[in-house]
């Protein structure tokens, strides 16, 4: 049983791994041409408790090479007990394309965007989290992909803004490889995710579908659902890099992870009828198909060898009372050809190649985005130890959405 069980989770594996590695010799999409009329765009930024470092946000936003003229930053203030609003409030005084708004309880963020929505006067909304750095060249670059068909979201590789801790380390590798996955998506119209760390939409088009979810844990992600659930498409700009500010202990991690989980589970339950639905290209009949197996392969894969480890630990003990002191003391371990000689070759073979790719996709992943790959124990950890941690997240995520748990941040 346990081989059969891992033959298919290596073969899903290796399928999977070689559709991107076509997806990936396809090379890129043809460079659109430069941006002739600068239209007028609306950056939100939704903040509750940012008073570190939301004055650095706007001021990396009003160092875009955009005119000025053509830019309009709304900021709301979504009940913040710190000192966001009086902070926001002073460097404001001197910029006309700045505005505040307070909500007097907080709403969240989902609300918040709303606010904004309805005060914007831009044809392109964009959201930036207020914990991240904008990159100079990024409207400039961004704007030119809404030329093309049906596009209603552009969005920007995000980057951990100066890691130095292990925490922030893995999670550096774990953005790279987003960024990565991201971009190919995008060259194949199964993009689905519209992240914080600025996020382009056609104005229009997000006001027709009814603007942002005020009730979901990660609205990001469920107006990309909604966008496509529509047949809309979202393009990934890779010519620029934005930088965010990433949870900096375990705890703050897992709350943000478990967080993001529950919002794809609570998404791909909303819209569950694109799966296997042709009407929806590749998007119906690989890539939801893709997401949700993978959700079932993650914790059945979890509670399997969970079980096969107590299963192994408790004839251990079983067999404890019946070894005597002198056969402990006198054991010797088998020579290593013995040991290499009784390998399951059936099981090592599938494993290995399935982690050969792994590691191919890994190492894509950094030349892709143009990313110096370095080695440091935080590479080790995130490719052999932090998975179980991921795992442990979605059944938390998982968890708390069967048993209809409250939804808070």
């Amino acid at each position: 049983m346990f081989e059969i069980y891992l033959w298919i989770i290596c073969f899903i594996s290796i399928y999977v791994s070689i559709f991107w590695i076509n997806v990936i010799s396809l090379g890129e999409e043809p460079k659109l041409p430069k941006l002739v009329n600068k239209p007028l765009v609306t950056i939100a930024i939704a903040a509750y408790n940012e008073e570190e470092g939301i004055i650095n946000t706007i001021k990396s936003l009003l160092n875009l090479k955009y005119p000025k003229e053509k830019l309009e930053i709304i900021v709301v203030n979504d009940g913040s007990k710190d000192n966001t609003k009086s902070l926001v409030e002073n460097f404001i005084k001197d910029y006309k394309n700045i505005k505040l708004i307070n909500h007097e309880i907080n709403k969240g963020k989902g609300a918040g965007l709303n606010t904004a929505l309805n005060e914007a006067k831009g044809k392109y909304f964009g959201v930036f989290d207020a914990d991240s750095i904008a990159d100079p060249i990024s409207l400039k670059v961004m704007l030119p992909y809404f030329q093309g068909d049906n596009i209603a979201a552009v969005i920007s590789p995000i980057k951990v803004l100066k890691p130095k801790t292990t925490i922030e380390k893995i999670q550096r590798l774990e953005y790279i490889f987003a960024t990565f996955v991201r971009k190919l998506m995008s060259n194949i119209g199964t993009l689905h995710t519209t992240p914080g760390v600025l996020s382009l939409y056609n104005i229009q088009t997000i006001k027709k579908i009814g603007g942002f979810d005020e009730k979901t844990l990660t609205e990001d992600y469920e107006i990309a659902l909604r966008l496509k659930y529509h047949n809309y498409n979202i393009k990934m700009c890779a010519e620029c890099e934005n930088y965010t500010i990433v949870p900096q202990n375990f705890n703050s991690l897992w709350k943000q992870r478990v967080r993001w989980f529950r919002g794809f589970i609570d998404g791909a339950y909303k819209y569950r009828t694109m799966i296997l639905n042709k009407k929806y290209g590749l998007m119906g009949l690989f890539q939801v198909p893709l997401n949700i197996l993978t959700l079932f392969l993650v914790l059945s894969s979890l509670l399997f060898f969970t079980y096969q480890f107590y299963k192994y630990l408790l004839r251990f003990l079983y067999r404890i009372p019946l070894i005597s002191i002198n056969d402990f003391l006198n054991y010797n371990f088998p020579p290593l050809t013995e040991i290499l000689l009784s390998i399951n070759v059936k099981m090592l073979f599938p494993v290995t190649i399935s982690f050969f790719m792994g590691i191919y996709l890994y190492f894509k992943a950094h030349s892709y985005i143009d990313e110096k790959w370095r080695f440091h124990f935080a590479s080790l950890v995130y490719l052999f130890i932090y998975p179980l941690f991921r795992s442990l997240q979605w059944l938390h995520a998982f968890t708390l959405e069967i048993t209809k748990a409250k939804r808070k941040w």
